[in-house]
């Protein structure tokens, strides 16, 4: 059976010359559109006063390019192509609502992880051809089954649905789809392997490790107060000393604290960026590590500077952290095995805040957590929660 043509194109001659059209054949239905200029379509792609129209070829190009961008029957348009284009940063029409609605809401980084998981795992078994409106829960289920088949992990897997199922739900809402297939996938259930913490000796150890570098040593400075904070490795990157208030709170043991504000992060793409979940939160240290910390601060008043660039890397923070649990006995097999990484700090720290008993509220203020259970609702009363998590912090920093 002959192949059906997808459009038929024709002159008309005005005043001012022959143009070319274009009749569009639906998909569907098989019935032929109205006509439609060749010269309008190419604005409506962007294709600038450069691109000409010379003749049949150069207007069927154009066609062409019309169907596959979805100008003519959006919901015809390739999903692959519709999906990369949804997850494009600069261009993305769903990125620029969500951002006007709530700034720094999808980063440019994580529309970069989107791409790279489409693009790795969903892309090689959709194929490029499979339009949007052709995709079907079989589909969505064999993307499912392939990726675990690999071995990846649950917490991977999830993530690679989200990169298909976020923009098939929006193509829901616009109508380009009857029926969102994505919602009728089966649930991928995490189970990835816990995060390693280090024990309350191996903290010991660590921090008397750190202090025998000296304030110097910028990276074991920083996992310092990773341990003494919890704070994720883009937000000790973007530290300077203005985020710090020296001389703030002084606790009833006669321990002076200085408060940190943590209202910045590092991303590889995105640069300077708000903190994970787009909040602010502050921590209480003891006032004399913050002024060990402002005062190897760098001109600029970077205080985790790195060699080359501004900041310092997440690399190095890592390959640091790496060697100094080599350097306590903990080499690279033993630290596989528990899956020790950067991040275990930050576990580390809560797992010490819940065995010194500190309230779920307490935590949730100092690691930055949201919940709809808990809303700290006065400033003094996170304060004061803050202030009995700094307890712990001032043991962490004094072994």
């Amino acid at each position: 059976m002959a192949k059906r043509k997808a459009f038929y194109l024709y002159k008309r001659k005005k005043k001012g010359g022959a143009y070319w059209y274009v009749c569009f054949i639906n998909p569907v239905n098989g019935r032929q559109g109205n006509a439609k200029s060749i010269d309008v379509l190419k604005e409506e792609l962007n294709l600038g006063s450069g691109y000409r129209v010379k003749d049949r070829d150069s207007a069927a190009i154009i066609a062409g390019k019309a169907l596959e961008a979805g100008i003519v029957y959006p919901n015809h348009i390739p999903f692959t192509s519709y999906c990369l284009s949804f997850w494009d940063y600069e261009t993305s029409q769903y990125v620029k609502l969500r951002n006007s609605m709530r700034p720094g809401a999808i980063g440019r980084e994580y529309c970069k992880n989107m791409t790279s998981y489409y693009t790795r795992h969903v892309a090689p078994v959709i194929g490029g051809r499979t339009r949007l409106c052709a995709v079907t829960v079989e589909l969505l289920d064999k993307v499912i089954s392939t990726a675990l088949d690999r071995g990846l992990s649950t917490g991977t897997v999830q993530l690679i649905v989200l990169s298909f199922s976020v923009p098939l739900k929006e193509a829901a809402r616009k109508r380009l789809i009857r029926m969102n297939p994505a919602d009728y996938i089966m649930p991928v259930p995490r189970s990835g392997r816990e995060r390693g913490v280090l024990s309350a000796q191996e903290v010991t150890a660590l921090v008397s490790l750190i202090d025998s570098k000296g304030q110097s040593d910028r990276p074991a400075q920083a996992i310092k107060l990773a341990l003494a904070s919890g704070m994720r490795s883009g937000e000790l990157r973007a530290l300077k000393c203005e985020d710090i208030d020296l001389y703030h709170y002084l606790r009833d043991d006669g321990i002076t604290l200085a408060r940190i504000r943590i209202s910045k992060s590092i991303a590889p793409y995105t640069g300077v960026k708000c903190p994970k979940n787009g909040k602010s939160r502050d921590v209480f240290i003891d006032n004399t590590f913050a002024l060990e910390l402002c005062s190897a601060a760098r001109d600029d008043g970077l205080v985790f500077p790195g060699m080359k660039s501004c900041h310092m890397t997440s690399v190095a923070l890592r390959d640091s952290f790496y060697r100094l649990l080599s350097e306590l006995g903990i080499d690279e097999q033993m630290r596989k095995s528990r899956n020790l990484t950067f991040h275990s700090l930050r576990h580390t720290f809560n797992t010490l805040l819940l065995q010194e008993r500190i309230p779920i509220e307490g935590r949730m203020a100092a690691l930055g957590h949201s919940s709809m259970s808990v809303n700290l609702k006065y400033t003094h009363d996170s304060d004061c929660l803050l202030v009995d998590v700094s307890r712990l912090s001032s043991r962490i920093l004094a072994k």
